[in-house]
């Protein structure tokens, strides 16, 4: 493993050459006006937004192929709004 100094001037750099790749947020508050601050890991962030989407259309390929004996080609060329509308009608 890298030296902690070599560590740290390595991300320093990198923020340097990139200021928007470290997101840092932050508030109060309303009540105390404790201030806090966190980081947001966008890459991690956006790595969980695509596993939940592809997990829910997995499920609901599954569904709809179950229920009505689609392949699984056909029940992605529909929108996702009409996959909605039969996925209600399927669970009431």
């Amino acid at each position: 493993m890298a030296p902690p100094a070599l560590l740290s001037a390595i991300a320093a750099a990198m923020e340097h050459a990139d200021p928007l790749a470290v997101v840092e947020l932050g508030g109060a508050c309303p009540h105390c006006d404790q201030a806090w601050a966190a980081f947001l890991d966008v890459a991690a962030f956006l790595w969980r937004e695509v596993q939940g989407w592809a997990q829910r259309t997995l499920q609901e390929v599954h569904l709809l192929a179950r229920a009505y004996g689609w392949r699984e080609d056909e029940i992605l060329a529909l929108s996702p709004s009409r996959r909605r509308t039969y996925l209600q009608m399927i669970t009431g």
